[in-house]
């Protein structure tokens, strides 16, 4: 793994901190529109399987783009500058849903929204991985994933339903997508760039002739991609259908749906970074089996339990476990297997083609089934998600360095004896 030796721990610290944040708060952009929802449904008069029609086509934007940007930032070496013109493009399309007044305009800038915000993960973790000191990038990746929880999932559900109760929808969108334009300053004043990969001339040349089906021929790659799809799925359905299910299904109101929704967000700050860490330690294959069974039980507890207690424990304390598992197969599992010209590209197109199968194919397709069997069934579809992500896990590849080491050793020791 490409790392800047020659920067100080405190360079480290603060890249992590400022992509923490950064991620944090691209993904709010993102995801503000599911907690303005249950007053869009009302105002524009959406239908289930219009609410998963905007999400599926947002995905759709975020999907082909990762992969396009990915490809070019290998290719050029290219990470900050396209980072920053990706964070300003994503709080600028985010701040333009204030001025939709129809399902179809939504739709429109919402494709935008994911096409600006798809290839900011993989830029993103180019720096984390750089300025990473030997050992450290897993927690790294993990303290990045978290601002997901912290911002979005903790901050961002209470944040924009006040915002909506005391001023409207039009200005939530716009107060939410500022600190990414600030983020964006900062990432330009403070990042690195990221060097090119020193390789020979030969290899150079060998790079520019790698196709993307060449990235096929790794086993991890290929299960990566079908975990990215079932993951996808899970997460989607309940980022986009829990709130709108909390309050028609659960019948609460939208204050208390938000405080269900924070308080996921607050356990999912530590899971976030527990569970890579727990990768460190175990291993990748046994966090991503073990956390992924256990995310099933958020949509079938709601399924089973619709607004009663049992249901919203289970949405707290495993909601947020479909979204901490995500790092091990999106950037932990492609940068200790790829080589260092590819890693941002297979990063990108195990995200992008889970974007586009899971989360915006599946979760658009939940929302048109809801229109005739009625929201429960999309609980069902994410809890299968779960138990086919743990199922998968174990076609993975251990690619933790300790892990393997000692693999090595025990191997090398059962040969001498």
């Amino acid at each position: 793994m490409e790392s800047l030796g020659s920067h100080s721990r405190s360079y480290e610290w603060k890249i992590v901190m400022i992509i923490f944040l950064t991620w944090g708060f691209v993904f709010l952009d993102r995801t503000a529109i599911s907690y303005i929802l249950p007053v869009l449904v009302d105002e524009m008069d959406l239908t289930a399987g219009q609410v998963g029609r905007i999400n599926m086509w947002q995905t759709i934007g975020y999907a082909l783009a990762g992969p396009i940007i990915g490809i070019i930032s290998d290719r050029t070496g290219k990470r900050k500058s396209l980072l920053i013109a990706m964070v300003i493009a994503t709080a600028i399309f985010s701040a333009l849903s204030a001025f939709a007044n129809s399902y179809g305009a939504l739709l429109v800038i919402r494709f935008l929204v994911g096409a600006a915000e798809g290839p900011i993960l993989p830029l993103a973790v180019t720096l984390v991985a750089a300025a990473s000191s030997t050992g450290r990038f897993g927690r790294n990746v993990g303290i990045v994933n978290a601002g997901v929880a912290v911002i979005s999932g903790t901050l961002g559900p209470t944040l924009t339903t006040q915002l909506v109760a005391i001023t409207n929808w039009h200005l939530a969108f716009v107060i939410v997508s500022l600190p990414s334009f600030i983020l964006a300053l900062i990432i330009w004043k403070v990042a690195i760039e990221v060097p090119a990969p020193n390789v020979h001339a030969s290899m150079k040349k060998e790079k520019k002739k790698v196709s993307i089906l060449e990235l096929f021929k790794y086993r991890n790659v290929v299960v990566s991609i079908f975990i990215s799809i079932s993951m996808m799925a899970g997460f989607w359905i309940l980022i986009v259908f829990a709130p709108l299910y909390l309050t028609t299904v659960g019948n609460l109101s939208m204050k208390n749906m938000g405080l269900i929704m924070s308080t996921m967000g607050i356990v999912t700050i530590c899971t976030s970074i527990l569970v890579p860490l727990f990768s460190d330690k175990f291993g990748r294959k046994p966090a991503l089996i073990l956390f992924a069974s256990l995310a099933g039980l958020a949509p079938l507890g709601l399924f089973l339990f619709p607004g009663g207690m049992f249901g919203n424990i289970a949405l707290i304390l495993c909601g947020g476990l479909f979204g901490a598992i995500a790092p091990i197969y999106m950037n932990i599992i492609p940068e200790e297997t790829m080589p260092p010209h590819l890693r941002a590209t297979t990063s990108a197109l195990i995200i992008g083609i889970g974007e586009i199968f899971g989360a915006a194919f599946v979760v658009g397709g939940a929302g048109t089934i809801a229109d005739s069997y009625g929201l429960p069934i999309v609980m069902i579809i994410a809890a299968a998600a779960g138990l086919l992500i743990a199922l998968l896990g174990f076609g993975l590849i251990e690619t933790n360095p300790r892990k393997k080491q000692k693999a090595a050793t025990t191997e090398s020791g059962a040969v001498i004896s």
